[in-house]
């Protein structure tokens, strides 16, 4: 008797208890697969920006070190810098770089002879051109195909070659291009299968743009004083220049300067060159995917991702006196 009354007392679940209880379960599995997502998301852009911080440093670390290296004399009618704006701006049919120039200047590098300066391979000398240049391509194949990005190379040229076809130039441009065709960028598209420019050195992925921004102290009368003027000749497309050229006697530039302080290219002409700003934008591997699969229904749609997926990064390098 007593036994047949100890099982009355037992029962299971009723179905609203059931539900309820797997409400609460799918409730608790939702928020953590949320907060599993916020955290995926976060640690994903974590990891993109370190990514971009990494290749921006070595990007612009790199450059640095070859301004704070710039070599120039006075005096002369030669050119001892030149840098222009792309007129071919580097990326796909569907998406192209910003901003991107052709810069070539003079520098005392350090790696010069392929880091074997004082050794059998240096051939003497220390003053190379260096070269910079962004393009879009497959970095491991120097074509442009579906794994095409935006790539950062930087070419040195060893003291020897530089002091026999660079050094003493009115025109660096047009000899950096013509020196035994060994200064030209090319790829796989443009030299060949088997004449690739091994020259140009990979340096970083993912930089949609940079810019560089020269600061020119322009001396002028004001008040019969002679003061100097700050001036900043920024090149490209929508900025104030798209040439910037320095000689040992004169600065050429087709920059316009006007706001505030309206100056001349006359006035910048007798300026005195004292630093270089460099700007560049990184792209995260997802931003640069989407880039080549979406269609942005304006450009503003396409900015605001470019914002999202990008990172800015700068730096600002002091010339040494001249």
């Amino acid at each position: 008797m007593k036994t047949r009354n100890l099982w009355k007392k037992q029962r299971g679940f009723t179905l609203i208890e059931l539900m309820v209880a797997m409400g609460i379960a799918i409730l608790i599995m939702a928020m953590l697969v949320g907060i599993t997502n916020v955290a995926m998301g976060a640690w994903q852009r974590s990891r993109a920006e370190v990514r971009a911080s990494r290749q921006a440093k070595t990007m612009l670390d790199a450059m640095a070190k070859d301004l704070e290296c710039f070599v120039m004399r006075s005096g002369n009618v030669n050119e001892w810098l030149s840098a222009r704006t792309e007129p071919n701006l580097p990326g796909s049919s569907r998406d192209r770089s910003t901003n991107a120039a052709e810069f070539i200047f003079f520098s005392a590098a350090s790696d010069r002879y392929r880091g074997g300066a004082g050794t059998a391979a240096d051939l003497g000398g220390d003053v190379c051109t260096v070269s910079y240049k962004l393009a879009y391509q497959d970095p491991l194949q120097g074509l442009d195909n579906n794994n095409s990005t935006f790539v950062f190379y930087r070419q040195l040229v060893d003291p020897r070659p530089t002091f026999d076809t660079l050094l003493g130039r009115p025109d660096l441009r047009t000899a950096f291009a013509a020196s035994a065709g060994n200064n030209r960028f090319e790829n796989q598209a443009t030299a060949g299968a088997n004449n690739t420019d091994a020259k140009y050195n990979f340096m970083c992925e993912n930089v949609y743009q940079y810019s560089i921004t020269f600061r020119v102290d322009v001396p002028s009368v004001a008040g019969g004083s002679n003061v100097v003027r700050p001036v900043r000749v920024t090149l490209g497309q929508n900025a104030n220049a798209n040439n910037f050229r320095l000689y040992g006697n004169q600065i050429d530039t087709d920059a316009s300067v006007g706001g505030g302080m309206t100056v001349s290219n006359q006035e910048i002409r007798a300026g005195r060159l004292t630093g270089v700003e460099i700007s560049i934008t990184v792209i995260s591997d997802f931003g640069i995917n989407q880039l080549k699969q979406r269609t942005f229904s304006s450009p503003q749609a396409k900015a605001q991702f470019l914002a999202q997926h990008s990172y800015e990064f700068s730096k600002s390098v002091d010339l040494p006196g001249m």
